[in-house]
Parts: structure tokens; sequence; C-alpha cells
């Protein structure tokens, strides 16, 4: 189980889809988040299986709004082993998709 966070940023990069293996295909991008303007980071951030198609509407240079997991796995290969982790999207929205019914100009008095 992971847990569930939410990030916004601008996209950087978008790559292409990987076919990893006959089971498992993933996508990734960049996502600048910076809460704190002089000091950005820079998230590689992946999407997988049938979430990959979630990039297709979105552009590098868009602001969005990421739901992600954290995910974390152990490796062992014979006598070794280590860690990694990775940063799961599992829904992508424009930044400023909850503005968008507060930007909708009424029409004006007909006098």
């Amino acid at each position: 189980m992971s847990d569930a966070f939410t990030l916004n940023g601008k996209i950087i990069e978008i790559s292409d889809e990987k076919i990893i293996s006959e089971k498992f295909k993933k996508r990734e991008f960049i996502l600048k988040h910076a809460p704190n303007p002089d000091y950005p980071d820079f998230l590689k951030i992946e999407v997988v299986q049938n979430k990959t198609d979630l990039l297709d509407k979105y552009k590098v240079g868009e602001n969005v709004v990421v739901d992600i997991n954290l995910k974390g796995k152990k490796w062992e290969k014979g006598t070794e082993s280590g860690y990694f982790n990775s940063i799961q999207a599992w829904r992508i929205q424009s930044d400023d998709a909850s503005s968008d019914a507060s930007d909708a100009v009424a029409d004006p008095e007909p006098w």
C-alpha cells in the first residue's frame, strides 16, 4: 500500500511510451514542482499500464495538478539486494480546471 499525494507544477518533458514487457508499459514525464521558486524540484513521474494515455492531452509548458502514489520496492539478485523508489501518477488535471466555471462570463443584461 502506498500513500497518495497531490503535486502541482509545469510539465518540462514528456517521453514516449516504453513497452517493458508483454505485461508492462510505462511513460514518464518531468514535472517542475516549485513550492519555493528559488529551489524548484524536477521530478520524474511515471504513468503505467492503462494510465499511459493520461499524458496525451497535455503539452510541455502546461501547468498541471498531479495525483501520485509513492512506490518502493526491494530487489534481490544472488547475494546482492537494494531498493528503488518511483513516483506514479494516477490522475492528471489542468491546473486551471477548477477555475473554468468561475471564469465563465455571464450574458450582459439586455438593456
